[in-house]
């Protein structure tokens, strides 16, 4: 089992950032810290994504068998679609669209400003501006066409899938604020399978509509977990300074008011705006 407390002693007593810093960062894992824990768990998730999104562009420029086998599975799918299952993911596929995207966010932001919570309003904003202008970059990067046999026709490029990376990067940073709300480990599980659904639903109406391969899908999806995952980095981190900078300003008005505020030693009262004198006595 690990053992931090062990860790930690045997971490070099050393005077230099670097192990001061690693100190610190065990001390903060021994006492649970749960913002130190937070940052832990999204750093090594946005490692794996961004493995996985590394792994999909690789297996694209090299040719890889799953993108292969991409052809062949659009083609099936293609040939088994039916017509009402085409119309009701034409209108699934609008979770994912930009501009639709871009009207839900803008609202939720502008509640979330006027509620004082401006680190969560940008949040929101960041994760799915920043999606979509780097999908838009990776697109003309990589220069993929699109399937020929489709329900569904558009002259950009393919590779990665731009509704599967804005609705992962919007829905996950979404959802990690409504976690915010609850502290029942159940009710956070279901937030989470819930996300991964409606994301998993609008990758595959890309699929059934011929619009994306495959790994286009999977290729968006990892990108946007990833970017989402690097935004919450930055809000962690932005959030747990302003805690911080509350704490310390909470604390120079108590020890500001203790000056201030003293006890008239007769009436046994507070009295406001002079410091306290001692008492003469003849």
């Amino acid at each position: 089992m690990f053992d931090a407390a062990l860790l930690t002693r045997l971490l070099p007593r050393s005077s230099g950032p670097v192990a001061l810093l690693a100190r610190r960062y065990w001390i903060s894992v021994r006492n649970r810290d749960p913002r130190t824990l937070a940052l832990t768990g999204l750093i090594v998730a946005f490692v794996l994504e961004a493995i996985a999104f590394a792994h999909l562009v690789e297996d694209y420029l090299t040719g890889d068998p799953i993108v292969r086998w991409d052809v062949h599975f659009a083609t099936w799918l293609h040939v088994h679609a039916s017509q009402p299952l085409v119309r009701v993911f034409e209108v699934v596929t609008y979770a994912g669209n930009a501009a639709v995207l871009g009207l839900v966010v803008l609202a939720a932001a502008v509640v979330l400003f006027r509620r004082s919570k401006i680190n969560e309003a940008a949040l929101l904003i960041v994760s799915f501006g920043g999606a979509v202008l780097l999908n838009g970059l990776l697109k003309l990067v990589f220069h993929r066409s699109r399937p020929e046999l489709a329900f569904v026709h558009l002259d950009t490029y393919s590779f990665p899938s731009g509704h599967a990376a804005v609705s992962a990067a919007t829905f996950t940073a979404a959802a990690w604020l409504l976690g915010l709300r609850y502290r029942a480990w159940r009710a956070r599980l279901l937030l989470a399978l819930a996300t991964l659904a409606a994301v998993a639903v609008v990758g595959f109406s890309r699929l059934y509509l011929g619009a994306h391969y495959l790994s286009d899908v999977l290729a968006g999806m990892s990108f946007g977990v990833a970017w989402a995952t690097l935004c919450l980095i930055g809000y962690v981190l932005l959030d747990g300074r302003r805690s911080a900078n509350a704490h310390h300003t909470a604390a120079a008005c108590l020890r500001a008011d203790d000056g201030v505020r003293t006890r008239d030693p007769q009436l046994g009262k507070p009295v406001e705006g002079r410091m306290a004198r001692p008492e003469l006595r003849s």
